[in-house]
């Protein structure tokens, strides 16, 4: 029901008028007719890709899935950018796949260490165009839940020639935050959390069971300025539970917010804090999930024999049920990200 309702949000930038009034009430400028049809047109080949993915086997689902998402990731481009027409949009994905065959030598159970790095195409595109991330806090004495999006830097990623792995995504996804730990025997770089803000200040709480956080831990991965000192301390304003605490201190709640780890509020008590990337990017789920597609259709399209040998239950497949739940997070998750992008 929720997967028909996101399909009929969607089905709008399906339409010639609502993408010209659209256009209009966002850029102050009208698009002609044939540029609308190049937006219309990327929309219907994604619906048409997942539609074909939800019917399709395991085998080659990942691919078609890829493909949806790519459409749909090149239609919010056009519309978010007015500079962008289809002449002028890369023809490349923006990635590219670092000695897969290399690293996959030894077997499959090496999967999450495959590494990609990005070139000139759509996922720079997309990362330029929208890196934007829902989150929220708490506010004292109420407790009321107060939602925001934060927004991120462009990625150094797509241009610093840096690599990054499938490990590097899945461990910063709460998604799969009990699911990862278990399959790969790695610790999550993704944490619960809890912020709440009151008049003067933001309390910041990272929950990491098991895994001691040091100052330096706190300044390297989280961000946070080195003029601040963690604490441990047994509850927080909500939950009774050992945490990791921090006080950023100020009345400006909007330049606190500068300061902050990159988090993640995804209703009820959801709230996580994901550690920065090595090379200290932040994405958003958005991008975050295009690259989780890009992994996961590349191996199904280049090495399908790897792929076919995680279905079939063979040795070294210890990462099957955490892939195949990226697989359908896939699936379910980035038609919802995209309205939100264009909401």
């Amino acid at each position: 029901m929720k997967e028909r309702r996101i399909w009929e949000e969607l089905s709008r930038f399906e339409s010639h008028d609502y993408v010209g009034k659209w256009y209009l009430r966002r850029h102050r400028r009208t698009l002609n007719s044939a540029r609308i049809r190049e937006v219309t047109s990327c929309f219907t080949q994604g619906r048409e890709y997942f539609a074909s993915a939800t019917n399709a086997a395991t085998s080659v689902r990942p691919l078609l899935l890829y493909y949806g998402v790519l459409s749909l990731s090149r239609g919010v481009i056009l519309l978010l950018n007015s500079a962008k027409s289809e002449s002028n949009l890369r023809p490349s994905h923006g990635l590219e796949v670092v000695d897969w065959q290399g690293t996959l030598a030894s077997g499959i159970a090496n999967v999450p260490d495959l590494r990609i790095r990005a070139t000139s195409g759509t996922f720079g595109e997309l990362a330029a165009t929208r890196n934007l991330q829902s989150t929220g806090w708490w506010s004292a004495p109420s407790l009321a839940i107060g939602t925001y999006y934060a927004e991120y830097p462009m990625p150094r990623f797509v241009g610093d020639d840096s690599e990054m792995t499938l490990d590097d995504l899945l461990s910063r996804d709460n998604r799969f935050l009990s699911l990862y730990t278990e399959t790969t025997g790695r610790p999550s770089r993704v944490h619960l959390g809890e912020i709440v803000a009151d008049k003067d200040g933001l309390d910041v709480s990272i929950f990491s069971w098991g895994h001691g956080i040091s100052q330096a831990i706190a300044e390297s991965r989280f961000g946070l300025p080195s003029t601040t000192k963690f604490q441990v301390r047994s509850a927080t304003h909500r939950l009774p539970i050992e945490n990791y605490y921090v006080r950023l201190q100020g009345s400006d709640l909007n330049a606190l917010k500068l300061l902050l780890p990159a988090t993640q509020y995804v209703g009820g008590d959801g709230m996580f804090v994901m550690e920065d990337f090595s090379n200290g990017d932040r994405l958003s789920e958005l991008l975050r999930t295009f690259l989780l597609s890009y992994f996961l259709g590349m191996l199904v399209r280049y090495f399908p024999s790897r792929w076919i040998s995680l279905l079939r239950n063979e040795k070294g497949d210890v990462a099957q049920p955490l892939l195949i739940a990226a697989v359908n997070a896939v699936g379910s998750d980035y038609p919802t990200l995209v309205v939100g992008s264009l909401s």
